[in-house]
């Protein structure tokens, strides 16, 4: 039973965030947030905003990053969280990280049985079938080890962020042309997200 918050820019959708963490079974305190897709990126300052947010909603936050953390240790995290919370980045190098790490089995297991799941930008793509369509937005060439862009395959359809949103309107606008027709594609501007609640879609 899947519940999951797919967002473009988590900052600018907490209103959103606030009303799914609201509709869990159970009251929710500790978020495990991993930035790992951030660590290949120039700018994030996105992820500052994130976890400035979430300490300012009283969550106790619990950090990984996979790149720069053993196995065992990164499974432990994963496997012990009540909540998790992937931030936005480079999405072929958070996939890569994943696999290479094996957790990518993990992940899916945790979302499958109900671990709530928010996925902000690379966070959201990654649960996609395949990530091959966001080459676009980020470059596979920080991922030089991931043979295949298959995605964790969580959801059947693929997610393209900042639609229409500066700065990536130019390349939201080329994905969009090129693959709207081949995929389930759904557009997600930096205000909007799109969510699964006890497996039912949800368009915020």
């Amino acid at each position: 039973m899947k519940n999951i918050l797919l967002t473009s820019y988590f900052a600018g959708t907490i209103r959103q965030f606030k009303r799914f963490m609201a509709n869990q079974s159970t009251e929710i305190t500790n978020i495990l947030f991993i930035d790992t897709a951030s660590k290949v990126e120039e700018y994030t300052g996105y992820i500052d905003e994130a976890y400035k947010a979430l300490l300012n909603l009283n969550y106790t936050i619990d950090t990984l990053d996979i790149s720069n953390s053993d196995k065992i240790k990164s499974k432990n995290q994963i496997q012990n969280a009540d909540t998790i919370f992937i931030a936005g980045g480079n999405t072929f190098y958070l996939l890569d990280k994943l696999k290479s790490q094996k957790l990518d089995k993990l992940l899916i297991d945790k979302i499958n049985t109900g671990t709530p799941y928010i996925g902000e930008s690379a966070g959201a793509i990654i649960l996609s079938p395949d990530i091959t369509y966001i080459q676009e937005l980020d470059d596979a060439s920080f991922a030089p080890n991931l043979n295949t862009y298959t995605g964790l395959g969580i959801t059947d359809f693929s997610i393209l962020p900042h639609y229409l949103d500066k700065p990536f309107e130019n390349e939201a606008s080329t994905i969009f042309n090129k693959y709207h027709d081949k995929l389930d594609l759904i557009t997600l501007n930096n205000q909007e997200t799109i969510s699964i609640l006890n497996d039912r879609l949800i368009l915020n």
